[in-house]
């Protein structure tokens, strides 16, 4: 139940802004050769705490390292910033800056900073960009396949372990203050936005706002907060990974089409490349059949009712599933143009065939006439 409008939602008595920068860098990372490579000491992210019963399992638990700890102009303010980055065997390094709040913090003032930080600041970028150049070199080694167009996602979290006095954080489920936090707008909101938010709750004290750029999860046990902000970093880590692989695809569509129209030639040229270019079209659908797969079985969430509603909600609020449909779409036209040039190869030498038949049969006749009039 949603706290009403004229209800003034509780001071928040400590929180952290969490700014997420994520580049897919490479088609896959050797995790522990990367661990052999960095200079400073790196661990594996622990697994997610079941919450509710199952489990939610992540193939590969990625690494995670400090990157330093700065001072910052954030808005109007000189602020102390903390950078870690996780390195992730899908090919993504995703960095996080995490910004601690001051105590107590009022709604208003988190709706400014979160309008402030919808597109970052200059020295945000900066610092970001900056550590990923590094973090590519020292790498280097264990990088597969580097990306010749590095792609990038970026988030905001907005984490909060405790609430002053008032309303349960569950009955703060759209309320119209926090919805403007999300969104980072200032202006007030009409009631129709409160369609672009997604909330769930498990127990009366916790609450997550889910938005398509922004998220804010009020949660006061340690584990499940940080459970909640690595599923949400994962759902966006996944996003990333299907659409530059989507992009990937494409262009391998588009490079492969005029190709197929540049086959309009006559049959004898075409018999020798035909199994050379099926080769090639069968190797494009293992190749994006078996990321896609990689990609989806990621991470699993087996039973865990509460997290795999926040997880699946994740998806639906960042539309992963646009771009899932997208590489299915072109996985189909890459099978009927795979079935087609197949059809046509089996035409090419079932006609060539019929000729050697037809050459032979004129052979024997010729022969056949030469000796009779011997």
């Amino acid at each position: 139940m949603a706290a009403p409008e004229t209800t003034s939602p509780p001071l928040l008595l400590h929180a952290a802004l969490h700014l997420y920068q994520l580049y897919d860098v490479c088609y896959s990372i050797d995790l522990e050769r990367a661990r052999e490579t960095l200079a400073t000491p790196s661990a594996r992210v622990r697994p997610v705490a079941s919450r509710g019963g199952g489990s939610v399992d992540i193939r590969q638990l990625p690494l995670e390292v400090s990157m330093g700890d700065y001072t910052m102009l954030i808005g109007e303010r000189a602020r102390r910033v903390y950078l870690l980055a996780r390195i992730y065997d899908l090919g993504i390094l995703a960095f996080r800056m995490i910004i601690p709040l001051s105590e107590p913090e009022t709604w208003e003032s988190v709706t400014d900073l979160m309008a402030c930080v919808q597109s970052y600041p200059t020295m945000v970028r900066d610092t970001f960009n900056a550590h990923l150049s590094t973090l590519q070199q020292t790498l280097e080694p264990s990088l597969e396949r580097p990306n010749t167009i590095v792609r990038i996602e970026d988030y905001t979290i907005l984490l909060v372990e405790r609430l002053g006095e008032g309303v349960p954080a569950s009955q703060l489920a759209l309320h119209p203050v926090l919805l403007q936090a999300a969104l980072g707008e200032r202006r007030p909101l009409s009631r129709s936005a409160e369609s672009l938010a997604t909330a769930l709750s498990y127990y009366e004290d916790d609450l997550t706002l889910l938005t398509w750029s922004a998220a804010i999860v009020i949660e006061p046990d340690a584990a499940a907060r940080d459970d909640a902000a690595l599923l949400l970093e994962f759902a966006n880590a996944q996003l990333l990974a299907f659409r530059s692989y989507d992009a990937t695809a494409e262009e391998d569509l588009e490079r492969i089409i005029p190709r197929i129209a540049r086959r309009r030639r006559p049959v004898w040229a075409r018999v020798r490349s035909s199994n050379r270019f099926l080769r090639e079209i069968y190797g494009l659908i293992a190749e994006i059949t078996d990321t896609n797969a990689r990609v989806e079985n990621a991470l699993k969430v087996t039973e865990d009712v509460y997290w795999n509603r926040v997880y699946s909600a994740a998806l639906a609020t960042l539309r992963v599933e646009v771009w899932r449909t997208s590489i299915t779409d072109t996985l189909a036209v890459l099978r009927e143009t795979a079935s087609l040039l197949h059809e046509e190869a089996q035409e090419t030498w079932t006609s060539t065939l019929e000729l050697l038949v037809i050459l032979l049969i004129a052979v024997e006749l010729v022969v056949a006439v030469l000796g009779l009039r011997r």
